[in-house]
């Protein structure tokens, strides 16, 4: 469990310290900065917020940047400090949205920008139901990974939307750092609150003319994953030990395959069928 508070707004001073990682944009934006801190660490997200995260990851503060909304401040715990600070915990954590199949689910690995949402809003809002947008929590159990659910939300481009949804039954607060839409579930996008049992994994590659699904072994395999962590220490030796182990065993465990198919809205379906075929003939 993480105990969260936000305090009152306060502006970014300059910290003492030299930041030990940072998550960097393509185009060579700062995303977050990673500093230790007396309590534990403190991640600044700059011109929206810094959040220090206590040494074991149970409790997390927010410090809102004098002009950053209450649904910004959200939607940074839900999607980037929960994952970090339980990978403080242990726990292992993922960029992948979730979606559920026969018999169990299958996660949609991928960085920012990949297709994870809009091939998850396409499972919601047919006959299946997702259960994480961008951040996979997962538990180790008897006969298997589970899945477990988070936020009930996913955020779409604009083109998506109108694609998929047309008009949302109903939206988050927007956040204001991105022009993506928060669409909340319901009736029409189905979110499923019990976690389901991981059948496969299949990491989003590019555009391609056809669907085409290709398995991954050995190192390829276990790099999918591990390319996809969420890590809030990564100097920390006996917290990277332990989640190269988990994702070790995680890879093994889950079939893991490379995903390609035509960036087209009017091909999901196919793509959804592929998913499902694949993983039933594969008895994933």
């Amino acid at each position: 469990m993480i105990r969260q508070t936000t305090n009152e707004p306060r502006s970014q001073t300059s910290l003492e310290s030299t930041p030990f990682h940072r998550y960097v944009f393509d185009d060579g934006t700062v995303w977050t900065e990673f500093h230790r801190s007396k309590v534990g660490y403190l991640l600044r997200f700059p011109g929206l917020a810094d959040f220090e995260v206590s040494a074991d990851g149970t409790e997390v503060a927010a410090w809102p940047a004098e002009d950053t909304d209450e649904a910004t401040i959200e939607h940074l715990y839900i999607n980037q400090l929960v994952p970090l600070a339980m990978s403080r915990q242990g726990r292992p954590a993922f960029h992948a949205s979730v979606v559920t199949v026969t018999g169990g689910a299958v996660a949609l690995l991928g960085s920012a920008g990949a297709g994870k949402s809009t091939l998850a809003a396409s499972f919601a809002l047919g006959e299946a139901g997702f259960l994480t947008d961008d951040a996979l929590l997962v538990e180790e159990r008897d006969d298997g990974f589970y899945a477990i659910p988070s936020h009930p939300s996913l955020r779409l481009w604009a083109d998506s939307v109108e694609a998929l949804v047309g008009e949302p039954e109903s939206l988050a607060g927007a956040i204001c750092y991105s022009t993506k839409a928060r669409l909340l579930a319901g009736e029409a996008l189905a979110h499923d609150v019990e976690p389901r049992r991981l059948l496969a994994a299949f990491r989003l590659g590019g555009n391609s003319e056809f669907v085409t699904i290709k398995p991954l072994a050995g190192s390829d395999r276990y790099r999918a994953w591990l390319d996809n962590s969420f890590l809030l220490d990564i100097e920390d030796r006996d917290l990277l030990a332990q989640h190269f182990d988990w994702t070790h065993r995680i890879s093994g465990a889950v079939p893991t395959f490379t995903l390609d198919y035509p960036r087209d809205f009017c091909m999901l379906p196919e793509v959804r069928d592929a998913i499902r075929r694949h993983v039933r003939k594969t008895g994933s």
